[in-house]
């Protein structure tokens, strides 16, 4: 297992939804949580035990997250905390992205399961799990195991190795490059920006 900080988290006929409350990792200018939106082929709602599922070509974003997967079930408790899980098909991973523009920098998670704990205010990848920050589209920090967890409020994750890890030896591996070599990447795509020039798009994972 290892702990390690990685920048903010920064954890898709449609049927469409708003949500309120639930994945809290940001907050607008006013300080007030963003609507959760979900789009999808198929929605079927639970009253009885707040529950919902979304199915087909599942978005969901809030503020600066956006979540891609095949399904997606959420259910809300009696304090109106919510909870989710999201899964792909067919050998696919759960996609998360998040971007952070101030920093240049984009966060995109796989997993076969995507967790989240809106009361903990923590996003868990499960089972082929990648977590890699993009600075100005380029690739810097990656962490892939079998189950790696992030903590919204904190701004941590944690990895743990397992037979589900794609890794030698079923271990985590980590990469991260050093502070000084981020910070003149952000330092180049702020000029490049101010010149006129965007930056390069982040590569399609999976």
């Amino acid at each position: 297992m290892i702990t390690m900080a990685l920048g903010c988290l920064s954890l898709i006929g449609v049927a469409t939804a708003q949500i309120p409350g639930g994945l809290k990792e940001q907050r607008g200018a006013d300080g007030e949580e963003p609507a959760t939106q979900v789009l999808s082929d198929t929605l079927t709602y639970n009253d009885d035990n707040k529950t919902t599922r979304f199915t087909g070509h599942v978005i969901m974003t809030r503020g600066p997250l956006t979540l891609v997967s095949d399904q997606l079930d959420l259910r809300e408790d009696l304090a109106g905390d919510q909870y989710g899980r999201a899964t792909m098909h067919n050998d696919k991973r759960v996609q998360i992205r998040q971007e952070n523009p101030e920093k240049f920098e984009v966060l995109v998670g796989l997993g076969e399961i995507a967790e989240y704990d809106g009361k903990a205010e923590t996003f868990e990848l499960i089972d082929r799990a990648i977590l890699v920050r993009f600075i100005c589209g380029r690739p810097f920090d990656t962490v892939s195991a079998q189950r790696i967890r992030y903590d919204q409020k904190t701004e941590t994750y944690r990895a743990f190795g397992a037979p589900q890890s794609t890794n030698v030896k079923e271990r985590v591996r980590s990469v991260a490059q050093p502070r000084a070599k981020i910070d003149a990447a952000v330092e180049a795509c702020r000029q490049q920006v101010a010149a006129g020039v965007e930056p390069p798009v982040v590569p399609a994972m999976q």
